[in-house]
């Protein structure tokens, strides 16, 4: 069904009803990760087998209303603009269980309520990719001309300090996570770090790295800003708002 032919069948309406949906109607709400409403948040009901899309705003109060659904499969997404330090990031919005991710049938009427979640795994991704999570990737980079080089064994750890708030406001934690050499470092919430880093090598022996946000200018510490993954934001099913390239070179 396409999109032009399936929007006269909605009737969209800002608030929900109190005695629950009514039938062939999906409604909910989104809010941010403090539990307070989020307007304007780009919502998707769309068909599993047929094209087109229902889509739609939540209002001032984080809610919206879907009604005039056919009786047919269909999956719910939404989609959060937020800006932090002049960029806007993307973050596909989270559902409260599991089992929200599924395909349903509006035939009897339901809710589907979001959440903004800077990090972890979103049901039904890949989790060996960036895209399956709601946190932003670091990929680690390898400076030009070393003499050495890491192998498909070795490993590194970053430790990492938010310099200022988080993409929401929040303070943020220090956080430490280790990953393939030659891969990136998954679900980090999006802000601005201090990076120091450690190489591990398949034997296990453990050494200090240098580290920089770009192939130069290396110190035993640098300072990471995410930078948006895209700049269309709506449609896509997997996460990673963002990526802020970690640069390591041998002492």
């Amino acid at each position: 069904m396409h999109r032009r032919m399936l929007a006269p069948l909605l009737a969209l309406s800002t608030a929900l009803a109190s005695a629950g949906a009514a039938p062939g109607t999906v409604q909910g709400q989104a809010l941010d990760t403090h539990g307070k409403p989020l307007a304007g948040v780009q919502v998707w009901i769309k068909p599993v087998v047929t094209t087109g899309v229902a889509e739609t705003l939540t209002d001032d109060h984080g809610r919206y209303a879907v009604s005039g659904l056919p009786s047919v499969g269909y999956r719910s997404y939404a989609w959060l603009q937020a800006p932090y330090k002049g960029k806007t990031f993307c973050y596909r919005l989270a559902q409260p269980n599991t089992a929200d991710y599924n395909a349903f049938n509006p035939r009897d009427g339901l809710t589907r309520n979001f959440k903004w979640q800077l990090s972890g795994q979103i049901p039904g991704e890949e989790p060996y990719s960036d895209l399956g999570y709601f946190g932003g990737s670091l990929p680690l980079m390898s400076a030009f001309g070393q003499a050495r080089w890491a192998t498909q064994n070795d490993e590194i750890e970053l430790q990492l300090t938010p310099v200022g708030p988080l993409i929401d406001g929040s303070a943020g934690k220090a956080i430490t996570k280790t990953a393939p050499a030659r891969g990136m470092v998954l679900d980090v919430p999006i802000g601005t770090y201090q990076v120091k880093a450690t190489f591990i090598s398949a034997n296990g022996k453990r050494e200090a790295l240098q580290v920089s946000a770009f192939d130069g200018d290396y110190s035993a510490s640098a300072t990471v800003n995410f930078k948006p993954s895209g700049d269309i934001c709506k449609g896509t099913t997997g996460g990673a708002p963002g990526r802020a390239y970690v640069y390591w070179k041998f002492q």
